[in-house]
């Protein structure tokens, strides 16, 4: 127990320096929805109308959601590794006249400050892989109501394809982050048995390794949206496809 104590330790303090670092001179930027990819489109209409619910938002980044919860009409709580970001949501939420709305706090998402059975919805973007799953995966059930519901969006890792751009850049991502294996989805199912699996990203993760290096070509982005739309009718036809995606947006209901 005190090696993987001493371990998680170490990993926080790693991503906590990667995410200060991260943000420490970046600007409040909200991300647009003309372009949102078809994956987080379909995340963000599954959380539905979230007023008068009480949210927490796993990984909050800049607080960017969680400003766009509380203008929904909800209560929300914020949390991230690094205190960069925390200062840049308050500060943000400041701004908006939000602070009675949205309360950001420095935490990591393996250890949860808040009472069991708190939360009506957990949001996260991108964050789970960034964590220790077993740990943050159980914190999130403990937090959550009975009835209460997890979104999530994250990278997976087991197209071969994936796995060798992730070796070619690995700027792009921390030093400790692990994109999501299917084992790790089936862990999930073991604490949460309600729990639905979304994939996106078969064909385009090509065009959307494409478009991130060449950015917003006219052409590659009609290519895209093209593959998107064969990778909806190929997945419905051969699910079992899935696990080699790029994209998975899990929903976990307790």
């Amino acid at each position: 127990m005190e090696r993987v104590n001493k371990e998680l330790l170490e990993r926080q303090k790693i991503e906590e320096k990667y995410h200060n670092k991260k943000y420490k001179n970046s600007r409040p930027k909200k991300a647009s929805p003309k372009k949102e990819n078809s994956a987080f489109v379909f995340y963000r209409k599954l959380r539905g109308d979230v007023s008068k619910q009480n949210i927490l938002d796993f990984g909050c980044g800049n607080g960017w959601v969680s400003i766009d919860l509380a203008k929904s009409g909800a209560q929300v709580w914020g949390i991230d590794i690094s205190e960069e970001s925390i200062k840049k949501a308050r500060k943000w939420a400041e701004n908006e006249n939000l602070s009675n709305k949205i309360k950001f706090e420095k935490m990591p998402g393996e250890n949860i400050k808040y009472d069991d059975n708190f939360f009506d919805l957990v949001l996260g973007s991108a964050i789970l892989h960034h964590t220790e799953i077993k740990l943050a995966v159980k914190e999130i059930f403990r937090v959550l109501k009975p009835g209460g519901k997890a979104l999530f969006i994250e990278p997976m890792n087991q197209n071969v394809f994936l796995k060798i751009w992730r070796k070619l850049t690995p700027w792009r991502r921390s030093p400790t982050e692990k994109a999501l294996t299917y084992k790790d989805i089936m862990f999930i199912r073991d604490i949460f048995p309600k729990i639905k699996s979304y994939f996106f990203g078969f064909f385009s993760i090509f065009t959307s390794g494409l478009i991130i290096i060449f950015r917003s070509n006219p052409f590659l982005v009609y290519l895209h949206v093209c593959a998107e739309k064969i990778d909806d009718m190929l997945l419905k036809a051969m699910p079992f496809l899935g696990k080699y995606c790029s994209v998975v947006v899990l929903e976990l209901s307790k």
